[in-house]
C-alpha cells in the first residue's frame, strides 16, 4: 500500500531544462570541442540555416501583423536584389534587438570557430563562410563578417577558389567595408588593386567618399544595380558623409529653404537639428544658417 501511495504521488524535481541545440556545443576557444567532428559541422550548420530563415517567415507574426513590416522584415532573406535598403536597415534593427538572434548569431562564431580549428577549407567550408557574411552584412554585424571575409579570401580561397563571380562580390564587401566603415582609404584602393576589382559602383563609392560628394554617395547607394549587402556596408558612411553636407550648407549660405536643406542632408529638418546639433533656426520655411555681420 505505501509502495502504491509512493509510486502516484508526483515527484517534486523540476523536470531538466530544455536546451537550444544551438547552445548546446561551446566555442572551441573555450575548450569545447564538440564542433571539430566534420559531420557535426555540417549538422549544426544546417540548423543555423534552419533557425534563420524560420526567425524571417515567424518574427512579423510574432511582432507585426501589417503587410508593410511584412515586406520589411522578408529583406533579411539573401535574395540579395530582392528590396530597398530603407527596408533592410528597419529588419536589422529590429532582429538585433531580439535574442533568437543573437542566439543565432553566435552559433555561427562557433561554427567559423571550429571550422578554422579544424583547419577545414573545402566546398562546405567555403558555402558555410558565404552564407555567414551575407548574412551577417544584412545584421550590420561587423564582429561576424569582417573576420569571415578576411579566412574566406586569405585562406579557403586558396584551398578552394571561388568563382570568379563570387570573388567579385567578396572583395567588393571586402573593399567596401573598408572604405566606409573603417574609412581607410588607402587599404581600400590598394585591395582593389591586388585583386584588380574593376566595378563602376566601386570607383564611384570610393571617388564620392574621397571627395565628400554626398549627392553622389546617394545617388550610388540607391542605384537599381547593386546588390542589399552592399548598401548595407555603405550605410556605415551616412553620417559622415551628412557631416560633410551639413559643414557645406554652412560655409556656402546665409539662408536657404527647408526643403533644400533636406533634400541636401537626407534627413528632416526636426532629426537634423536632433542629431547633428545644428544651431540654424527655422523662419517660416527659411532656415537661417548664418547671421550677416553688422558693420
Amino acid at each position: 500500500m505505501a509502495n502504491r501511495l509512493q509510486r502516484e504521488r508526483p515527484s517534486r524535481l523540476k523536470p531538466p531544462p530544455c536546451i537550444d541545440p544551438l547552445d548546446r556545443i561551446g566555442l572551441v576557444s573555450k575548450g569545447d570541442k564538440g564542433l571539430l567532428s566534420y559531420k557535426t559541422q555540417e549538422e549544426y550548420f544546417e540548423t543555423i540555416k534552419t533557425r534563420y530563415h524560420t526567425f524571417i517567415d515567424t518574427s512579423d507574426n510574432r511582432n507585426h501583423s501589417d503587410d508593410d513590416f511584412a515586406t520589411t522584415f522578408a529583406s533579411l532573406s539573401l535574395n540579395r536584389n530582392a528590396t530597398s535598403i530603407s527596408r533592410t536597415s528597419v529588419a536589422a534593427q529590429t532582429a538585433a534587438s531580439d535574442p533568437a538572434m543573437s542566439t543565432i548569431i553566435m552559433a555561427m562564431r562557433k561554427l567559423r570557430e571550429a571550422i578554422v580549428a579544424s583547419c577545414r577549407v573545402d566546398d562546405f567550408a567555403k558555402e558555410t563562410y558565404i552564407f555567414i557574411i551575407r548574412t551577417t552584412i544584412l545584421l550590420g554585424h561587423p564582429e561576424s563578417y569582417h573576420p569571415a571575409l578576411l579566412h574566406l579570401l586569405h585562406r579557403i580561397h586558396f584551398g578552394t577558389p571561388l568563382s570568379s563571380e563570387e570573388t567579385r562580390e567578396f572583395v567588393g564587401y571586402y573593399i567596401f567595408d573598408l572604405a566606409c566603415r573603417q574609412h581607410d582609404f588607402t587599404a581600400a584602393f590598394r585591395v582593389r588593386k591586388m585583386y584588380k576589382c574593376s566595378s563602376r559602383k566601386i570607383d564611384m563609392t570610393l571617388t564620392a567618399l574621397v571627395h565628400r560628394d554626398w549627392f553622389l554617395f546617394q545617388n550610388v547607394k540607391r542605384s537599381a544595380n547593386g546588390n542589399v549587402q552592399e548598401s548595407r556596408l555603405m550605410e556605415w558612411a551616412d553620417g559622415r558623409m551628412t557631416d560633410y553636407a551639413v559643414q557645406c550648407l554652412e560655409k556656402s549660405y546665409l539662408s536657404v529653404s527647408k526643403v533644400y536643406v533636406e533634400q541636401c542632408t537626407g534627413m528632416e529638418w526636426d532629426k537634423l537639428k536632433e542629431q547633428k546639433k545644428v544651431s540654424w533656426a527655422l523662419e517660416g520655411e527659411t532656415v537661417m544658417i548664418r547671421q550677416m555681420k553688422k558693420r
